[in-house]
């Protein structure tokens, strides 16, 4: 009799497992199985973000930082994930680029907001990497690379990581950093432009972006070459935008794009920050001059 019980009862803890570990990756529905408990994302995050920030130069630029933030949190308030804090943070260096971190971390390169045009650009660029923490898309890669085991073995919670902690943020870094797969980074193109349009800015913003983008990128692979990317090509990914954006409700058409604002808060203090730059490194170059002529 006993072991007639066995197979249900291990169908039913399955299951139970199964329905624990399923949650939703997107506003569209899409859900999947997820096995690292929102702590231990967070934990990783956290300690992925303190590393990055201790070797990068942040941005001081307070109006810049807040403007930036503020975009974000609208973003991440309609983002349909609200059990993790969001940041939203800006990283000096002339890169064209922008990336997230499970649990809640986003940067952007101020050589990225320099080409942006207007604010509804920047919801783009902040509502794509937020969709990569919704969709889950780092944490998923990385229960597949080292197991579900042993990342819930990491402690992350001090100073001084492990070896293995050390080596689980690098592979995390170079996942975030040299891109997603063509499905995560369509899924982070249609969530960014959906939170975007529903975040009271005009989703259109997201072609805008990647024809931006498109632009001042150099090599733009087509045929063959298309073919063996993992990355879409722009060229695709504005075709994937156009269908979705049709399906949005018309009247998100008509959100600004807030142009303006975006020249006032970034643009302007950007190219205000390059010229005082610039003026102080000819200051310093003519007082070597004279320095030398009186030598």
């Amino acid at each position: 009799m006993k072991r007639i019980y066995v197979l249900p009862l291990l169908l039913v803890l399955a299951l139970f497992t199964f329905a624990c570990g399923v949650v939703r990756t997107s506003p569209f529905g899409e859900k999947a199985l997820i096995l690292i408990p929102t702590s231990e994302e967070v934990a990783l995050g956290r300690a992925a973000a303190r590393q990055i920030e201790s070797h990068s130069k942040m941005c001081k630029d307070p109006v810049i930082n807040s403007y930036v933030n503020w975009v974000g949190q609208k973003i991440a308030a309609v983002s349909g994930r609200y059990d993790i804090t969001y940041h939203y943070k800006v990283i000096v260096s002339p890169e064209l680029n922008a990336f997230s971190l499970p649990g809640g971390w986003v940067y952007v390169y101020t050589g990225l907001l320099k080409h942006l045009k207007n604010e509804a650009d920047l919801a783009f660029v902040l509502g794509h990497e937020t969709g990569h923490i919704v969709g889950r898309h780092a944490i998923r890669r990385l229960q597949l690379i080292y197991g579900i085991n042993f990342l819930l073995s990491l402690t992350l919670g001090g100073k001084n990581l492990s070896q293995a902690e050390v080596e689980v943020i690098k592979v995390l870094y170079q996942i975030v950093i040299a891109g997603y797969s063509r499905k995560e980074e369509f899924e982070a193109d249609e969530m960014g432009a959906y939170f975007t349009g529903k975040a009271g800015w005009n989703p259109v913003a997201s072609i805008e972006t990647i024809e931006i983008l498109d632009r001042l990128i150099k090599f733009k692979p087509s045929g063959v070459t298309e073919l063996f990317m993992d990355h879409p090509t722009n060229r695709k990914r504005i075709e994937n935008l156009n269908r979705w954006i049709r399906t949005f409700p018309k009247s998100w058409l008509r959100n600004p794009f807030n142009e303006e604002r975006y020249r006032e808060k970034v643009l302007r203090r950007l190219n205000g920050h390059s010229e005082r730059g610039k003026a102080g490194n000819r200051g310093r170059s003519r007082s070597a001059e004279t320095a030398g002529r009186k030598a």
